[in-house]
């Protein structure tokens, strides 16, 4: 069986910017930044392309050679951060692997554009208000 990753549509709102896609959690109020390319496989995971189709749209919108590893990495990070919604049939591709052997097997020049999640927890409203006394 063939896995087709599905992103988060429920309870998240999504922003792009300039290369970046910016998705809100309601539901942990936390916001996830995504870089260029983790933000195009998220957008690719429509639950109707496996991993292989994935890596060959990227291939061709990138015009740049994406192995399924690279795509595996990203998807490994959205499911860590639960903006996945089929993240239970995923295991983890790169469990016991040392970052030395990950660096290996997706491959050096693919480093560069590395696929990069990173979260901020945002204040719930009650502490991101503010006051001011005179």
């Amino acid at each position: 069986m063939q896995i087709k990753p599905v992103s988060r549509k429920q309870n998240i709102v999504v922003q792009e910017l300039e290369s970046e896609l910016l998705v809100y959690d309601l539901q942990t109020n936390k916001a996830f930044v995504l870089n260029e390319t983790s933000a195009l496989i998220f957008q690719l995971c429509d639950g109707k392309r496996t991993v292989a189709e994935i890596s060959d749209s990227m291939s061709r919108k990138l015009k740049t050679l994406v192995s399924e590893d690279f795509v595996w990495l990203a998807l490994n990070e959205l499911r860590k951060d639960g903006l996945l919604e089929n993240s239970t049939e995923l295991n983890n591709y790169f469990a016991g692997f040392s970052r030395r052997e990950m660096v290996r097997k997706i491959g050096l020049a693919s480093m560069i554009a590395l696929p990069l999640v990173s979260s901020v927890v945002a204040p719930n409203a009650v502490q991101a208000a503010s006051s001011c006394l005179d």
